[in-house]
């Protein structure tokens, strides 16, 4: 019986470890210059920090569009948010927000849900919304540089191995 509670939580976090190995892989093997493919990552990573549920994937689409990224990445990215990010991310943005306005932090009795986000507009989403707009840029900037710094050293190293093995040939 205590083999199966410690299994699961292995075997969950296993999945999760290979989803994003997968999706980083996916990124890394779009046909893009890694400047596309960092930026469109980086506009879907920033739009996941905005409380603007059902638009993420328009917003990733639109500010990869206008910065030339890679729109494909750009839907990629808008997967940072999700739902086991967004708890923290919505707390986070909320008490951004909360600072940034100077309002009296109202006391949560629960955590912050979508309900609550819709009915309360004045409390919970301007606030959000303030501080999701103050986050998303260093979020922008910190996804970037990751994403071309990954992707850029994929693309060199798949490239030098192609070059090795168009040598062995000769």
């Amino acid at each position: 019986m205590l083999n199966k509670i410690f299994y699961y939580p292995k075997l969950l976090i296993k999945k999760v470890e290979r989803l994003i190995y997968f999706y980083k892989l996916k990124l890394a093997r779009l046909p893009a210059s890694s400047y596309a493919i960092a930026s469109g990552f980086a506009c879907g990573s920033m739009v996941s920090f905005t409380p603007l549920l059902g638009f993420h994937f328009l917003l990733a689409i639109f500010f990869a569009f206008l910065i030339r990224g890679n729109v494909i990445a750009s839907l990629i990215g808008t997967f940072i948010g999700n739902p086991l990010t967004f708890p923290f991310i919505w707390s986070l943005i909320y008490n951004v927000g909360i600072f940034i306005t100077s309002k009296n932090q109202r006391i949560l009795n629960s955590e912050i849900s979508i309900d609550m986000i819709l009915n309360q507009t004045y409390e919970i989403f301007i606030p959000m919304l303030i501080g999701g707009a103050i986050i998303s840029f260093p979020i922008w900037l910190i996804t970037f540089l990751v994403t071309y710094s990954f992707v850029s050293s994929y693309k060199k190293s798949k490239a030098k191995k192609k070059s090795h093995n168009n040598l062995k040939d000769i």
